[in-house]
This record gives structure tokens, sequence and C-alpha cells, in this order.
């Protein structure tokens, strides 16, 4: 029998978070479990994580990452969850198939094309731009974005506003790509004064940033990988960032935004966002050699740290897209999933 309006429920959430794969899936999912835990329902981890502080964040959840066994269908099934939800692309479709067979709900995150191939009752794609099939069971815009409570309970925060201008940079948790470095280097060769705040997520990371130069009246911080990104984020005037996750913190907390499209997965995000709340950087293979792309981006920079007003338009574009209550919808939807 399903389980009643008045009862808890359990949902597992399988997900990654890896030096390699990057962590953005649990970033959201971690909001996705404050939900449920506001609501009194439980919620447990399954996945690999060999990053550090991506433990700490479940850990302040009162969670752990459990160890997923090869047969993840009756693993649940024995820990008496209700449903689950499936973050990640190398996830086969096979997963939610034995899931669903199983007798299980199964929701599940896509982002544009990737993701579509997993088997699931509801889909969820919190991309602007993303192809919305205008079914029942697919949750589709910025409207379902999932945010943590660390960005929900500043959204009425005042910005920073320094002089020079403070800017942040910061490649998710990982920073596989190697981004942090190229970005920083670019808005330095701009010329222009500013105080630069670049997060490097591993030791390589920090030796590459601390070896830029800097020219009179420009500064760099090199911090490391942030439990509270989005409390560093609002000292700063504006964010350079990969066109992950992170984008839509900084998008309902009014945080003007330059995007670089690290990977081919970010590309309908990273379009979409840059034609409506960011502004564009560039894709950052081509920012590495290309001299055209590189200029570009130079000018867009330029712009970000001179343009106050522009600034200030971003920031009232990215809050007006993004009110923070996309995880509500969510989870109203895996409960009547679970409950019909």
């Amino acid at each position: 029998m399903n389980p009643s309006v008045s009862e808890s429920l359990h949902v597992g959430i399988r997900c990654d978070a890896t030096a390699r794969g990057g962590t953005g899936h649990l970033v959201r999912q971690t909001a996705l479990a404050e939900e449920l835990q506001a609501r009194g329902h439980h919620a447990t981890f399954y996945g690999e994580s060999d990053v550090e502080w991506a433990g700490r964040l479940v850990a302040r959840l009162g969670l752990e990452f459990v160890t997923p066994e090869y047969d993840f269908a009756a693993q649940v099934r024995a820990d008496a969850v209700d449903a689950v939800m499936i973050d990640g692309y190398p996830f086969p479709a096979e997963l939610g198939e034995a899931l669903r067979a199983s007798g299980l709900p199964v929701a599940a995150m896509v982002d544009g094309d990737f993701g579509r191939h997993q088997d699931a009752d509801l889909y969820v794609d919190q991309n602007l731009g993303s192809e919305d099939p205008g079914l029942a069971n697919w949750l589709v815009g910025p409207e379902y974005v999932l945010l943590r409570d660390v960005v929900r309970s500043r959204r009425d925060v005042a910005r920073a506003h320094s002089d020079p201008p403070r800017v942040l940079v910061v490649f998710g948790g990982s920073d596989p790509f190697g981004g942090c470095p190229v970005a920083v280097e670019l808005l330095a060769s701009t010329g222009l004064p500013m105080h630069v705040v670049a997060v490097a997520a591993s030791p390589e990371r920090r030796a590459e940033l601390e070896a830029i130069p800097v020219v009179a009246g420009q500064s760099l911080e090199v911090v490391g990988t942030q439990d509270d990104l989005p409390g560093l984020a609002l000292t700063c005037d504006f964010v350079v960032s990969a066109a992950g996750s992170s984008v839509w913190e900084f998008a309902c907390l009014g945080i003007p935004t330059g995007l670089v499209c690290v990977v081919d997965n970010q590309v309908i995000a990273y379009e979409a966002a840059t034609s409506e709340l960011a502004v564009a950087v560039g894709q950052l293979d081509r920012l590495r050699h290309n001299d055209a792309a590189r200029d570009a981006a130079r000018s867009a920079l330029a712009r970000l740290v001179e343009d106050a007003g522009w600034r200030a338009q971003l920031s009232e574009g990215g809050r007006r897209l993004v009110d923070g209550d996309g995880r509500v919808r969510v989870v109203d939807a895996i409960e009547r999933l679970v409950r019909r």
C-alpha cells in the first residue's frame, strides 16, 4: 500500500560527487534532501565520493554516503525506501528500469539531452532553453531549480558594492578541467582595478592561480573550496563561474554572473542563461587558445568590472527568474508520485 498523506516518506537519492565527475549533482540533491527533511520525510544518499567537502555537505544533514550495491533495487527495498531520485548521466537506463520493476517510483534529473535516457516516472529539467515535451510527468524550467537553505535564507540579503569591484571566480567543487586559472588570467589581462577571490579546488589549481601575475590596482586572493559558497559570493560584486548548478544560486541571490561553458552538458544551459540572465564569457577550450574568443571574453569581463548599472540589471533579472521555491514544487511532485 502506498504511504498515506500523513506518513513520512523515505526517498533514496542516487548520485555521486567525485573529483573527476564534479559535485553539482550532489549540491542540488542536498537541496532536495533539505526540503524532504523540512517536511518530516527521510533521505538517504547512495553514491560514491572522493571530495572531502562533499562529505561535510552531506554530514551537515545528519547523513552519509551509502555505497550502492550491485542489486541496487534490492538494497533500497531492504532499506524501506519509498521512491528514488536518480541524478547522474552515466547511470544506465537499466537502473531506473530495475527500480520501477520492483515497484518503486523513480524520479530523474535531466539537463537538456543529458539524462533523458533514464527510465523514470518523473523527469525534472531545471534548465532554461530545454525542450519541454508538454507531458504531466515532466517538470521543465527554472521554476524547478533545487536550491539549498544557505541560498533561500539569504534571498533578501543586500549584495556588496566595492570599489574597486570584488570578483569571485569559482568552477565548482573540483574544477576538473582547470577553468578557474583561465578565467582569472583573463580578468587580470583587462588591466582594470579589482580584487579577485579565486577558489582553488585542489593543490594543483592553487599553484596555477598563485602564479598568475597582476598589475597595479589589482589583487588576487586564493581560497580553498568553500562550505558556504553563497555566503562568499554575497561579499562580491559579481561572479565568474562555470555554467553549472551554481548559476541558479547566484541568480536567486541577485549576483551578476559571467559564465564559461566548460563541458558539453552545459551548452544548453549556457546558451539560454547568457541570453536571459548572465554574461557569456566563452567556451573554455577556445578561451585557452583562440585569440578572438579571448578578446571577446576580455571585453565582456571589462564591462562587468566597469558598468555598475549593467550589473544591477543582471541582478534584477536573475532574481525575477529564480524564486527559490523549485525544490518545494519538486517534492510536491514526488509526494504525489508516491501516493498516487
